[in-house]
């Protein structure tokens, strides 16, 4: 019997969930129904929750988590796409175990009057309260808030147009250049010329490009700041802790290395070194929203500490320039980790991210570090230019 795309949609939920993977990796190659109704649910997930318990009058860990996300997927059909109440019902019912039927379609017909009101803006913009308390500290509650709810927004591919390339029905970002936010799928495109990244990972990219013409990128993976890199002319050399992760590059006329950047084997500088370090990306929910309900507080300070030893490496590689950026807006792993290592390097000075940006991108600079949050359209990205003082 062929599988319907709302049971796919549902298997994909549950290896996200249960594999820790990535959606935007499990999704590779499912239709637009399956990654919408994934996405949507990944994406409002506390508020659905708030519904079944108000509807089953049950607390979500008392029940079985198999029926758990066949009601998130039937709410989520009933309440945010244009799926007809029947449908959404009569066909969640029928993903459901046997057993769980009859619970499954009484919970969802009482939820085709309307979804309760949520009891505050965690449950309303279904972030974590734990990551709206630490927003609103280093923004202020208004900005928290229209971050949250940027990250709600249905969020299209960016891509990177190589060789003056321009897709249809695309807008050209006014971050980056040769970036386009698309109104649709990227599954149809020609991946030799267009290559899936979003606007603020480009504009890390074009700091870079600005900052000298000999670059080393530092951890590489996937490779769209390399590509960026390249077709502005530069010469890049890219690092990765894996050939699997720097496999998107292999073919495309890279100089590529595995390494792992806290014991970097390299004898000579580079000019620049770019370091986009691996991190909570907190910054990536509105594509990633899985990450929300995935990271936890306490995993911060371990990123932190890969940070610090990747920067260090890079300030040893860097003739002249480090650019240091995360997809992170969280302190811990940018401002922190910039004064831990600069402490012990007075051979190095906070440079101006605004000498390396120009246009729209200007707006997002502030006393010198480019502070991009998800409000702009982008995913947000925190980024540092070091200079060798002389």
């Amino acid at each position: 019997m062929a599988v319907t795309e709302r049971q796919r949609a549902l298997e994909v939920l549950r290896r996200i969930q249960n594999e820790n993977l990535y959606a935007t990796i499990a999704l590779i190659g499912e239709p637009g129904f399956v990654r919408s109704l994934v996405l949507g649910v990944l994406r409002w997930r506390s508020m659905l929750d708030h519904a079944i318990e108000t509807f089953a009058d049950r607390r979500i860990n008392k029940l079985d988590a198999l029926v758990v996300d066949v009601l998130r997927v039937g709410l989520y059909q009933l309440h945010f796409m244009e799926v007809a109440s029947y449908a959404a019902v009569s066909e969640s019912v029928e993903l459901a175990p046997k057993r769980a039927r009859g619970f499954v379609n009484a919970v969802l017909r009482r939820a085709t009057r309307g979804l309760p009101d949520p009891p505050d803006l965690a449950t309303r913009v279904a972030h974590p309260q734990w990551l709206l308390d630490r927003w609103s500290k280093m923004y202020g509650e208004a900005r928290a808030a229209a971050i949250a709810e940027a990250n709600q927004q249905l969020s299209y591919p960016d891509v990177l147009a190589l060789e003056g390339a321009v897709p249809a029905d695309a807008e050209r970002s006014a971050l980056a250049p040769d970036v386009f936010k698309l109104r649709g799928s990227s599954a149809d495109l020609d991946r030799e010329q267009f290559y899936p990244m979003d606007e603020g990972s480009a504009l890390i990219a074009s700091i870079a490009s600005h900052a000298g013409n000999e670059v080393l990128d530092m951890a590489a993976a996937p490779g769209g700041k390399t590509l960026f890199m390249q077709s502005r002319g530069l010469k890049v050399t890219s690092s990765d802790v894996s050939m699997r992760r720097l496999q998107p590059l292999v073919g495309r006329q890279a100089r590529l290395l595995v390494a792992d950047g806290r014991q970097p084997p390299f004898r000579r500088r580079f000019s620049v070194v770019l370091l986009d370090a691996p991190c909570s990306a907190t910054g990536t929910i509105r594509k990633n929203p899985e990450i929300k309900w995935r990271l936890r507080e306490s995993d911060l300070p371990a990123f932190a500490e890969l940070q610090k030893s990747l920067l260090a490496s890079a300030l040893e590689l860097a003739e002249n320039e480090v650019v240091y950026s995360t997809c992170s807006l969280e302190p811990e792993e940018n401002d922190e980790v910039i004064d831990f290592v600069l402490r012990e390097r007075s051979d190095f000075v906070r440079d101006d991210v605004a000498r390396f940006v120009d246009g729209a991108a200007l707006r997002w600079v502030e006393n010198g570090v480019l502070r991009l949050t998800p409000e702009s359209g982008a995913d947000g990205f925190t980024a540092f230019a070091l200079r060798r003082s002389r």
